[in-house]
């Protein structure tokens, strides 16, 4: 009886030595893929209302005509600051020859309601009188901080004070807004 004791001794005793045995620490196989992610760059676009009115008026008052809705859309993807400006064409009426020579014509931009990171400078009533038929373009707002893509919207109103001997007629100009 004495053999089958130490037998059952033996085998776990070297059970026990089995399986305190360490077997040494390996690494767990790795491999690396660089990941590239592109940023396409998109575009700026601006877009205004299609058209506008102000209603009667009579001869050496002011014409109050609402732009709502100007909006500024910077897909661009950068830091680059913009600008948007309008021009203005004369107005010229229906009947031949017809032409309102403008005393004054004023833009007031609201403050622009904004998406993204753009830092707006804070508008100002601007003449366009300068801009009519061939003048330059008149900034009305610019961004002048910006990181990523963002928009820009604001409301406007034109005021153009007619002359006195202004002829009765329908005078139509075009008020062109752009942005760089």
């Amino acid at each position: 009886m004495r053999t089958i004791t130490r037998t059952a001794l033996a085998l776990v005793g070297t059970a026990a030595l089995v399986g305190s045995m360490a077997m040494p620490a390996t690494a767990a196989p790795t491999s690396d893929t660089e990941t590239t992610v592109l940023v396409d760059s998109g575009t700026i676009d601006i877009s205004t209302p299609v058209a506008t009115t102000s209603g009667l008026i009579t001869a050496g008052s002011s014409a109050t005509i609402p732009l709502d809705g100007v909006l500024v859309t910077d897909s661009r993807a950068g830091t680059a600051s913009w600008s948007a400006s309008v021009h203005m064409t004369p107005l010229t009426g229906q009947i031949v020859d017809n032409v309102l020579e403008l005393t004054s014509a004023d833009y007031l931009a609201e403050t622009a309601i904004t998406t993204g990171n753009p830092t707006m400078a804070l508008p100002a009533s601007v003449s366009v009188i300068g801009a009519i038929d061939g003048g330059t373009n008149v900034a009305v707002q610019t961004a002048t901080t910006v990181a990523g893509n963002n928009t820009a919207t604001w409301d406007a109103t034109l005021t153009v004070e007619t002359p006195t001997q202004a002829l009765a007629d329908t005078y139509t100009a075009t008020l062109t807004h752009s942005v760089l």
